[in-house]
């Protein structure tokens, strides 16, 4: 028989980053513990509110089934003195067992003879093994820091006051932090406050709902989102989406409730970026649309009663109302001062003064190199555009408005740029370099803003690796792995065709011109060699993620490092393929081509030593594959040249390994028979190495 086992810590209101913290750290040891314990359960979840973290695991047995085993201690030759008598080694190891020397005995393995013991011991029931192990588990929870209370003894997110421990409707009995487990927990500090007793562990979701309680993530999730969306509605708007803030508001509520406020006409004309930075990331108020997109005079606030609506959002108006008149001055000492012409210049110079980093000089070096990369990127851009949106990428960061509000940059460049007459794609791009900002951010929608997009996480990517700030491990503090996999993602999906090999190469130039040159310690040849292969790993794993792990290799094996967007198309191309009638035949037949041929100089073949037959037929059929098979490689149609090789060679490539015998002692005739092949293996190996591929 088996039940489920309920474990709830009631505490002082956690800090939402500790909630999820804590219960992935009490999942894992549940785990372990009960399965060291004999005692597994059928499936663990865990519960989460700011005030309580909750275990339950399913179809715990109700007794340890009887435990026979032979344990293998250290082997013969360590355990066992010339004399007979067991070492030290072999004593610990008894002792480790719960056992003494005498128990021991030697034992065959096929590894040679050990030192073991029998352990032979029957089942407990699970009531008296499970008190022990909910208290080990307790004190093995972690936080990202700790409290202490009382006389300073016990160590928790925050002060403990109720622990409930039910086996089904049993209660287990322990303590921990001077607390007693019992059945008794509390609901909602507001509209729920009193203590009541669960009947059993089966009962803890629905006893808590009863209680303005919903400790199941999701199921508080989805509640909130139904409760904003329904909020936005009947004030006339839509909830413009926000999963960060949902994730955000979760943990700070144990029943969502929605409270809406009212944004102050005055502050509406400020720009949209600046109202909804405030409310979301100052607040977590969440922002209302009106139907024709733009910003509605309501927020929506999460909070943790219903109690007092009003009074809630009298207060949430009042701090906000000070956050958008902070915000509004700094804009208006932002216009004061202007972002173009002459503006431009000395924001530029006040760039200058501010360090990129240490070794690689100021933000204005940066911008400078910037625009020099994104117009070698850009080549069919006008170059002024390219020059005018580089340089204003990072002026913002000079302005108030984003020194208060980092998470502004960008948006309020194009926004001053859109106000100063700038042109809209340039405007634009000041915004969209900073894209992707995440794995499920977008791309920029212009070549403009890619090229300037590029162009920066490739002088950090660059200017980090020649001073030698490389990643290790999971430290990556100037987050090069992500600038990588950004332009690779620019190149794949987005506007502008990243060809690698030359925009590095255009980098690398631009730290080594003017008066603010830096001189790289590494040899040139040997920095472009580490940024090849920082890339190159990046993009197997991200490619990995869509396609075969064999597939990647042999396209990468025949891709020259250069433009991203050709090589996404051969691995498209060869996964198309592997589907065709042809392929299996195909590709063991390039792979025994390769094998044969490693060692073969490339030449030219000589015809006339052509046999009749098979040989001359894979010669003839090759010769009129290769014109269709290469105008499809120049044009980078690679599932069609893979199907013209396919289409004309399969028949003649079997027939020729039926048929031939290659490595003939005739040394002119074999030579030549190997040039064939390798003419074979260079022609396929323009698209993909076969060799590379799985069976």
């Amino acid at each position: 028989m088996a039940r489920d086992l309920l474990l709830e810590l009631g505490a002082e209101e956690l800090p939402a980053s500790f909630v999820r913290h804590a219960l992935d750290v009490m999942q894992s040891t549940a785990e372990k513990l009960l399965a060291e314990a004999r005692l597994p359960a059928a499936a663990i979840r865990t519960y989460g509110t700011p005030r309580r973290l909750a275990l339950v695991c399913e179809g715990v047995p109700d007794a340890q089934p009887d435990r026979r085993e032979t344990l293998l201690g250290p082997p013969k030759s360590a355990g066992v003195a010339p004399d007979g008598s067991f070492t030290k080694a072999a004593e610990g190891f008894a002792k480790k067992q719960g056992r003494d020397a005498t128990a021991l005995r030697v034992v065959d393995t096929p590894k040679g003879p050990y030192v073991a013991v029998d352990i032979e011991e029957s089942g407990r029931p699970a009531s008296d093994v499970l008190g022990p192990l909910l208290a080990d588990l307790c004190a093995r929870i972690t936080f990202p820091k700790s409290m202490r209370w009382g006389e300073g003894v016990h160590a928790f997110g925050r002060p403990l006051h109720w622990i409930v421990a039910l086996f089904g409707d049993d209660v287990v009995g322990f303590s921990f932090a001077d607390i007693p487990s019992g059945r008794s927990t509390r609901g909602h500090r507001f509209l729920a406050p009193a203590t009541f007793d669960l009947a059993d562990a089966g009962s803890y979701l629905d006893a808590l709902r009863g209680a303005h309680v919903l400790p199941d993530f999701e199921e508080r999730r989805a509640t909130m989102r139904v409760r904003l969306e329904a909020a936005a509605a009947a004030a006339g708007g839509t909830l413009e989406p926000d999963a960060f803030l949902l994730d955000e508001c979760l943990s700070l509520v144990e029943e969502p409730h929605v409270v809406p406020g009212t944004i102050d006409a005055a502050f509406l004309d400020l720009p949209d970026d600046v109202i909804v930075s405030v409310m979301r990331t100052h607040q977590r108020y969440f922002a209302v649309r009106k139907d024709d997109g733009r910003l509605h005079p309501t927020y929506l606030n999460v909070v943790n009663t219903a109690n007092s609506p009003s009074t809630i959002a009298r207060g949430n108006d009042r701090v906000l109302r000070a956050r958008l008149n902070d915000a509004a001055f700094f804009v208006r000492e932002d216009r004061k001062k202007g972002f173009v012409g002459e503006a431009m210049d000395t924001r530029l110079t006040v760039l200058d003064r501010v360090v990129f980093q240490q070794k690689l000089g100021s933000v204005g070096a940066k911008v400078r190199r910037i625009d020099e990369v994104a117009r070698a990127l850009a080549p069919t851009l006008l170059a002024a555009d390219v020059s005018l949106a580089a340089k204003l990428a990072k002026t913002d960061l000079t302005t108030y408005i984003v020194s208060e509000f980092p998470e502004l940059q960008g948006a309020m460049g194009r926004f001053y740029a859109k106000e100063s007459g700038v042109d809209a794609a340039v405007a634009d791009a000041i915004a969209d370099h900073y894209k992707p900002a995440g794995a499920e951010d977008g791309l920029p929608a212009s070549a403009l803003a890619s090229a300037v997009s590029v162009a920066d996480r490739l002088d950090t990517l660059v200017g980090c690796f020649g001073i030698g700030l490389v990643p290790s491990g999971s430290a990556d503090p100037f987050a090069l792995r992500r600038a990588a996999l950004s332009v690779v993602r620019i190149g794949e999906g987005g506007v502008l065709d990243v060809d690698l090999r030359s925009a590095l190469g255009h980098a690398l130039d631009a730290y080594t011109r003017g008066p603010e040159a830096v001189t790289f310690p590494r040899p040139r040849p040997e920095l472009e060699a580490a940024l090849e292969e920082f890339v190159r790993t990046r993009i197997r794993a991200y490619a990995r993620d869509r396609y075969p792990g064999d597939v990647v290799d042999a396209a990468l094996a025949a891709w020259s490092f250069g433009s991203v967007r050709d090589l996404f198309a051969r691995l498209e191309a060869l996964d198309a393929f592997r589907a065709a009638p042809e392929y299996a035949a195909l590709a063991v037949a390039f792979k025994r081509a390769f094998n044969l041929t490693k060692e073969t100089v490339a030449g030219a073949v000589d015809a006339t030593r052509l046999e009749d037959g098979a040989e001359r037929d894979l010669h003839t059929a090759l010769e009129a594959a290769r014109g269709p098979f290469e105008a499809a490689v120049e044009a980078r149609r690679y599932g069609d040249a893979l199907a013209a090789l396919g289409r004309t060679l399969r028949g003649p490539v079997d027939a020729y390994f039926e048929q031939v015998f290659v490595m003939v002692d005739d040394a002119a005739l074999r030579e030549n028979r190997l040039r064939l092949l390798r003419t074979l293996v260079d022609t396929v190996q323009r698209v993909v190495h076969f060799h590379l591929l799985s069976p």
